[in-house]
């Protein structure tokens, strides 16, 4: 990662040092902060300078940081940052549905040793078309093969070995089979959608379902919480904040609540 000397700015100054919204993360202090409370808040025992890490790509690309699909990994020995694979799916499916479908991949097309997926995807827009090519007599394999994009994801031998010749173990709940088949997802999304512009996957992050949040709905989050449980808090929040203000004063709205209560007293 850069060093953060003392005297060194990272990008730009912000205005108010005591609004630490992602936004407004400019100066060393600020990025430092931001790191503190991610180090805090993420799963993975990251070290300080692995958060600050992580903090800066969030400033630089406007990323959220606090929700884990934007996530340090270290992959032999070297500290990487990764998109996660559902901030990609999301995106894909904001801009056109489709359906997947996966395949093992025959050995004899692999590098020794080495485990593949196939990914096929078969956007809603695209299934008029099957439908014609089924129609005009093709067979559901042929059309669909027309019809729909592929891509391949592999995981090589050295994918699944430390630097120091060991088998590694896949991520935790996973086998290197599905592993595989991620990779093929991402890159047969890449294809058939168009692959995004590290800004559009950044802000993609700020999306729970349809609701656009911001960095302030997210940062009051106990540290320790799933990942779902942060999101369903954050959209709150944004729901809250996005909700058109009640135009009744104080006095109508006590008023309003006495008139429930009096009509419920009546019904009982």
């Amino acid at each position: 990662m850069t060093e953060l000397t003392a005297k060194e700015t990272v990008i730009v100054p912000a205005t108010d040092k005591t609004h630490l919204d992602l936004a407004e993360y400019g100066e060393r202090d600020q990025v430092v902060a931001l790191g503190k409370r991610l180090q805090t808040m993420l799963p993975g025992n990251l070290t300080l300078d692995q958060a600050l890490t992580v903090a800066q790509y969030a400033w630089l690309m406007d990323a959220n940081a606090f929700r884990g699909e934007i996530y340090p990994a270290t992959i032999r020995g070297r500290f990487c940052l990764i998109e996660g694979y559902k901030l990609l799916v999301r995106w894909a499916k904001r801009q056109c549905p489709y359906s997947e479908k996966f395949e093992p991949m025959d050995p004899r097309e692999l590098p020794e040793d080495a485990i593949g997926a196939r990914c096929w995807i078969l956007r809603d827009d695209a299934r008029p078309l099957l439908h014609d090519l089924i129609q005009g007599g093709a067979n559901w394999r042929e059309a669909f093969e027309i019809a729909a994009t592929s891509a391949i994801g592999i995981v090589s031998k050295a994918d699944r070995t430390t630097r120091e010749g060991k088998e590694m173990e896949p991520p935790a709940t996973w086998t290197w089979q599905q592993v595989a088949e991620k990779r093929a997802l991402k890159n047969a999304l890449n294809r058939s959608h168009g692959a995004p512009s590290p800004r559009e996957i950044a802000n993609e992050s700020w999306w729970v379902h349809d609701t656009k949040t911001i960095p302030a709905d997210w940062q009051d989050c106990p540290p320790g919480l799933p990942t779902e449980a942060r999101e369903h808090l954050a959209e709150q929040k944004a729901t809250a904040r996005l909700a058109p203000p009640d135009p009744r004063t104080p006095e109508q709205v006590l008023q309003a609540g006495n008139d429930l209560l009096h009509q419920g007293a009546m019904e009982i």
